[in-house]
């Protein structure tokens, strides 16, 4: 189908994208296009105005200090499949964007955009709510930061007002070791389960645990009570199965065309051992 008629404009700086975006409420920003563009091409949204934001490069870094590392809102799937600076500092980010889409998607696709539409079983929403990110929000008044675990409000649905455009994500560095599960229906699907674990072991038992389920609710979520569980436990295969067993007993899944919710809780579990087993693989190697 063909696009609806709408105006364009191309901003070079973060201020007029922001000054774009609240003069106008039908005004909706264009990061990589992956989602937007087929979203508008079946009339599923007619904005007045497409505000591309491809010519704002401070948004297309990744720069790492004082115990963080900030990450563009225009940064690639494929630049953050590929930084060093990911490989070392935060190997959950790392691991995850592989099973972003395709290689084509990863290539335009940017992890703002991914964020901002908030497909609940899309791995970016994931790996900021493990890793207890922070959104940099900039509107006409500043900035504010909003945590991950308060940015989600539900499928589709974020703290970004009206006029405000998400510019960064600050992932605090993170000392635990991180294991990545997906099940999806063929490789660049979006998964049909997740699960992010991260521990951090001190001889050989648990001081802190991280469990995050995803594509199983209409946002990520924390498995707090398995994690406690875990805390002062050796993360053996059978404590690994106990606290799955913990961080889903009460999961209040969705069906749909893809997953029943009866098999999203089974393989939620299924995730959640196999991640714990090998982050504390991970850990002592």
């Amino acid at each position: 189908m063909k696009f609806p008629a709408f105006a364009y404009a191309r901003p070079a700086t973060v201020e007029e994208a922001v000054t774009l975006l609240a003069s106008d409420d039908e005004a909706r920003p264009l990061a990589g296009g992956q989602t937007l563009l087929p979203i508008l091409a079946l009339r599923m949204s007619m904005p007045s105005c497409l505000v591309d934001l491809n010519d704002l490069e401070e948004l297309k870094s990744i720069t790492v200090g004082d115990g963080v590392v900030r990450v563009g809102a225009m940064v690639t799937h494929a630049q953050n499949l590929a930084s060093a600076e990911h490989r070392t500092h935060l190997p959950l980010l790392s691991a995850a964007v592989r099973h972003v889409a395709h290689e084509a998607i990863r290539t335009r696709g940017t992890i703002g955009g991914s964020l901002a539409h908030a497909d609940a079983a899309a791995e970016m929403p994931l790996v900021v709510t493990a890793l207890e990110a922070t959104m940099v929000i900039v509107n006409q008044q500043g900035e504010r930061r909003v945590a991950a675990s308060d940015f989600f409000g539900g499928h589709f649905t974020t703290a970004i007002e009206a006029g405000e455009l998400l510019t960064a994500i600050e992932f605090p560095i993170s000392d635990h070791r991180w294991a990545f599960e997906e099940v999806a229906r063929r490789p660049g699907d979006f998964a049909l389960v997740m699960a992010a674990a991260g521990l951090k072991l001190n001889n050989g038992a648990c001081e802190s645990a991280r469990i995050t389920l995803g594509s199983v609710a209409d946002r990520p979520l924390r498995a707090t009570e398995a994690e406690t569980f875990l805390v002062g436990k050796s993360v053996t295969a059978g404590v690994a199965a106990e606290a799955a067993q913990i961080a889903t007993q009460d999961l209040k899944s969705h069906g749909d065309i893809h997953a029943s919710a009866e098999y999203r809780r089974t393989v939620a579990g299924t995730m959640v051992k196999r991640a714990l087993t090998r982050a504390a693989m991970e850990q002592s190697a």
